[in-house]
């Protein structure tokens, strides 16, 4: 094969990776949520890519949410140590209530209550 030919591929492979990710962006808009966003529902369905996770909510794909602001509140018992976002403690079935304008978003799984505080992060970290 000739290094034009290549060249070509490359091109092509790499316009094509471009636009599966535009379309990706465009069909499933992120939402990321934040202290003024109000929200209720049921998460419905988890979106990862690689260590992101975004959250469909009341069987509706889109906006995906990402609730990566989000850690629990100070007086919260403490969780797994991998639950220190509310990103990584989210599961399908756990229903969310936010109210809009406030810092306190409540998560219900089952019988247990859990709080969060938005806590946005700080450029460059």
């Amino acid at each position: 094969m000739s290094t034009k030919f290549i060249l070509a591929l490359g091109v092509l492979a790499l316009l094509a990776y471009f636009g599966v990710s535009y379309g990706l962006r465009q069909r499933f808009p992120r939402l990321e949520v934040a202290a003024d966003t109000a929200l209720k529902g049921r998460v419905s369905g988890v979106f990862r890519v690689s260590e992101s996770h975004f959250f469909f909510l009341n069987d509706q794909t889109t906006p995906r949410y990402d609730f990566e602001a989000f850690a629990p509140a100070p007086s919260q018992k403490p969780f797994r140590r991998d639950s220190s976002s509310l990103n990584q403690y989210l599961h399908v079935g756990d229903s969310i209530i936010k109210r809009p304008d406030s810092a306190e978003l409540t998560v219900w799984r089952g019988k247990k209550l859990s709080r969060w505080v938005y806590r946005p992060v700080a450029a460059g970290q």
